[in-house]
C-alpha cells in the first residue's frame, strides 16, 4: 500500500497498524516511493539461509559443483604457442586433424 509523507504525518498509527498486519507500506513523496515500512524480521528469519544458499548447498552436496566461484572471476593468462618449424599454427594443425570436409 502507498501513502504519502503527508498522510504518514497525519496518521502514523494507521501506517504502523498496516505494517503490523504484514503489509508493506510504501511511503511516497511527489508520487515516488522514497521509503518502505515493513515488519522487522524475526531472529529465525534473519539467521535462516537464503534460497540461493540452500540451492548452492544442495549442489555442493550432490557433487555437481566442486567449489564455490570467487568474484571477480579471472581467466588465466593465455598461452601463446609458436608456429611449428614448417610455419603451421595451432589452428592449421587442428584443421588438418579434423580431416576432409
Amino acid at each position: 500500500m502507498e501513502i504519502s509523507i503527508r498522510e504518514l504525518k497525519a496518521n502514523p498509527a494507521r501506517a504502523i497498524a498496516l505494517a503490523q498486519q504484514g503489509q508493506r507500506v510504501q511511503i511516497t513523496s511527489h508520487r515516488k516511493v522514497v521509503a518502505e515500512l515493513v515488519m522487522p524480521r524475526t531472529e529465525v528469519e534473519a539467521t535462516a539461509a537464503s534460497a540461493d544458499d540452500l540451492a548452492m548447498a544442495r549442489l555442493l552436496a550432490s557433487g555437481l559443483v566442486a567449489e564455490l566461484a570467487t568474484l571477480p572471476f579471472k581467466l588465466p593468462k593465455p598461452i601463446r604457442l609458436r608456429p611449428s618449424p614448417d610455419g603451421k599454427t595451432m589452428s592449421d594443425l587442428v584443421i588438418e586433424g579434423r580431416g576432409p570436409g
